[in-house]
């Protein structure tokens, strides 16, 4: 595949999962995607929306998370808290928007590819997001959105992103390896010879943060489980859910790419995708990364 054709398919797969939610006014199949992913990923990073290390007694803080979605990282950060801050919560999907928002929390259209307003800058306490850097390119590298994300922060404050890493884990079943497999072969082919370099968008955020002047930067992996995988039933159903939801975006946007990367499991890989971690259980690994300003 050409340098031209992968950078224009880079972020092919978000753009399927923000045209088809924008095509719908209600978003209700997004939302419960939505709520399904954050309990599972939040379940296994044992019931915490947060890492990093700040205060959240200290009122008053201003916290932002870009590329909120519906907005229910803010709502678990809301509940967390005993005292009132200042939430703003970024993203291009307006429709996602809880309405009306919650009090002290306000919803602005902002892309990751873009300059935050310049009023913003050293004005954060904590700035969070998720899942979202695939979004960036081809346009953007992960150093624009890093540093993007680091000028927001006063002195003194945390920025925390999280990525999926789509490396295979020996925890996996063999069927359930299919899944993943597919995973590495759609961002291999989508970010090889682009500015992103790498399949695992989270690779470089440790040296990306620090190069954007931060400082006590650590990170740590957290096994996500699906299916039979969790003891709990409410979070085990809803694992299920969201590990099957995003198959159609993804298999749409390899059927668009040359012949040679399609493998004929694939066509029916949804159903026995459901089956197997209903039967089995599966794992992905997520990166939380953070630093301080």
């Amino acid at each position: 595949m050409s340098t031209e054709t992968t950078s224009i398919m880079s972020s092919a797969t978000m753009m399927v999962f923000m045209d088809k939610t924008k095509a719908h006014d209600d978003n209700v199949s997004e939302q419960v995607r939505l709520e399904d992913q954050h309990e599972t990923v939040v379940h296994a990073m044992g019931g915490k929306a947060l890492y990093a290390p700040i205060n959240l007694t200290k009122p008053g803080l201003r916290i932002l998370d870009s590329a909120c979605a519906n907005g229910r990282w803010i709502k678990d950060l809301i509940a967390a808290s005993q005292v009132k801050h200042e939430y703003v919560g970024t993203d291009v999907v307006e429709s996602l928007y809880p309405s009306p928002p919650p009090e002290g929390v306000h919803f602005l259209n902002q892309s990751i590819k873009e300059p935050f307003p310049e009023a913003w800058n050293a004005t954060f306490d904590l700035v969070h997001q998720r899942l979202v850097m695939a979004a960036a390119g081809p346009e953007r590298t992960p150093t624009y959105v890093v540093q993007n994300l680091a000028n927001l922060l006063k002195e003194g404050g945390w920025l925390q992103m999280v990525e999926v890493a789509t490396t295979p884990l020996p925890q996996n079943p063999v069927s359930q390896n299919q899944y993943i497999d597919m995973l590495d072969t759609l961002y291999a082919n989508l970010y090889a010879g682009t500015k992103y370099k790498k399949s695992n968008l989270w690779s470089t955020l440790p040296e990306e943060m620090k190069a954007a002047g931060l400082k006590n930067v650590e990170k740590r992996e957290v096994i996500v489980s699906y299916g039979a995988a969790v003891a709990d039933p409410y979070i085990r159903e809803r694992s299920l859910r969201t590990a099957v939801a995003g198959v159609p975006n993804f298999l749409s946007v390899l059927r668009k790419m040359p012949r040679d990367i399609w493998k004929s499991e694939w066509d029916d890989l949804e159903s026995r995708l459901y089956t197997d971690l209903k039967e089995k259980g599966g794992y992905t690994k997520y990166i939380v990364t953070w630093g301080q300003k």
